[in-house]
């Protein structure tokens, strides 16, 4: 193998108030995906790695949490005997690495993704309760009132009823059995 292409993503630190470079994945020429486990991710841990100017580049690209950069850098011996052994497997730490699928991705994007997901529906249901709170309020400023059969017919009350509706963007029929 001549070079493999690192995959460096800027992630929360244990504590969750600072942010750490770290190796999330390798990849191969062939195209083969490598997972890094979690507590080798630090880029402190890749010493040999950290000696190299795409290493430099990617640390001064990379400052806020999130930020991804997918690098090819050319294996010099002490990378070669680091990343490889002498069959061309994938290790780390005398340890040879997980191979992933492409379609999985790795576990720091769908870790970003979840956050992200968690993040909308939490939006969602704020936004559903805010809703529902001014349904209340939507009641009382209605121009007509409750059906009980005795004031109009119920084709009129319903026509009414339905213009009162788009009168305040009510479309759901959920929303207008509230009033």
């Amino acid at each position: 193998m001549e070079k493999l292409q690192f995959t460096f993503q800027v992630l929360a630190s244990a504590d969750g108030k600072s942010n750490i470079l770290c190796v999330t994945r390798i990849t191969t020429t062939d195209g083969r995906i490598f997972k890094i486990p979690k507590e080798h991710m630090n880029a402190s841990h890749h010493k040999e790695l950290t000696k190299t100017p795409a290493y430099t580049k990617v640390k001064n690209a990379c400052s806020q949490r999130g930020h991804l950069r997918r690098v090819w850098i050319n294996l010099t011996n002490d990378l070669r005997n680091t990343y490889c052994d002498e069959d061309d497997n994938i290790q780390f730490n005398e340890g040879y690495l997980e191979e992933i699928d492409e379609k999985d991705g790795d576990a720091t994007a769908n870790a970003s993704e979840q956050s992200l997901v968690k993040l909308l529906e939490k939006i969602l249901e704020k936004s559903q309760k805010e809703t529902e709170q001014n349904s209340g309020k939507l009641a009382n400023e209605f121009a007509i009132d409750k059906f009980d059969g005795r004031n109009m017919n119920a084709e009129q009350w319903w026509g009414n009823f339905e213009k009162e509706c788009e009168r305040f963007n009510i479309t759901r029929s959920e929303e207008k059995l509230r009033f």
